[in-house]
This record gives C-alpha cells, structure tokens and sequence, in this order.
C-alpha cells in the first residue's frame, strides 16, 4: 500500500452540522534512534489550546533527540456503548505510531517526523505555547519528572 493521495477539492461549509471547540489533543514522544521513529513512548493529553500551539509545545519538548506525533482525540458514544472500554479513538494530525508495524502508507510520514528534529514547522510568535506549561523534555532532555 501507497502513502495516501493527496485530494483537495471546494465543498459548502453548511455540510457540517457540529463543532467542538474545545479539541483534546495526544502527543507521543518517541525516544527513538536516528533513523527510526520506534522506540519508548510518552504520551500526554493537551486540551485548551489549538492545533499551532501543541504543535509549538511538541516541538519545544522534542528537540533535536525525540520524535513526536500528533493526534485529535475523539470520544464516539455509540462505539463505547457497543464495546466498553472502546469508544476513543485517534484522528492521526501530525506524524503517526512511531511503533506501528512498518506499513508503507506510513513510510513518508516517519521520514518527516524524523526531518523535524531539525527542520522543525515554523510557528508564529502569536501562536506559540505560554512558556509557564508542563515541559518534561525541554529539546529533548528528560526534565525529571
């Protein structure tokens, strides 16, 4: 299998009939070597903040050592009253698993995230992350939790 293509297309902005304006975000650090994004993996929720700032904030933590992925965390209440215990799922936004069996729809996904240690994404001043929030890895040095 083939990394997805790319679609773009125009739609009408009235086909959606909810919003959430208050996104859960996941973001998985990967102490992985150099050429591999598997390795240990820490995880942590994000809430109250928009995608720039997590992004900015994963970044900060990474550095140049780790790798890091991003995901929207969705609750689907049919799905957990079907299955308990499996109603939360995963809507992969930057990067994916850095633990997943080695699919070829997600060989050029890990490349990026292997670049990003040190081409990171540019992220305007005004949408950067408060300084004073949770830093466990500071460029990618465990801080001592």
């Amino acid at each position: 299998m083939s990394e997805i293509e790319i679609e773009i297309k125009q739609v009408d902005e009235r086909d959606s009939s909810w919003e959430d304006s208050n996104p859960r975000f996941r973001v998985y650090f990967h102490g992985s070597g150099p050429d591999s994004t598997h390795g240990w993996t820490d995880t942590y929720d994000v809430t109250g903040a928009d995608v720039l700032q997590v992004i900015d904030w994963a970044q900060r933590q990474a550095g140049q050592v780790l790798t890091y992925a991003i995901a929207l965390v969705r609750d689907y209440e049919a799905a957990e009253l079907r299955n308990p215990g499996h109603g939360r799922g995963l809507i992969w936004l930057v990067g994916c698993d850095g633990n997943d069996s080695n699919l070829d729809h997600t060989q050029e996904r890990r490349s990026r995230m292997l670049t990003r240690r040190t081409d990171p994404v540019g992220i305007p001043g005004a949408d950067s992350m408060p300084l004073q929030v949770l830093s466990p890895y500071t460029n990618g040095a465990d801080e001592g939790l």
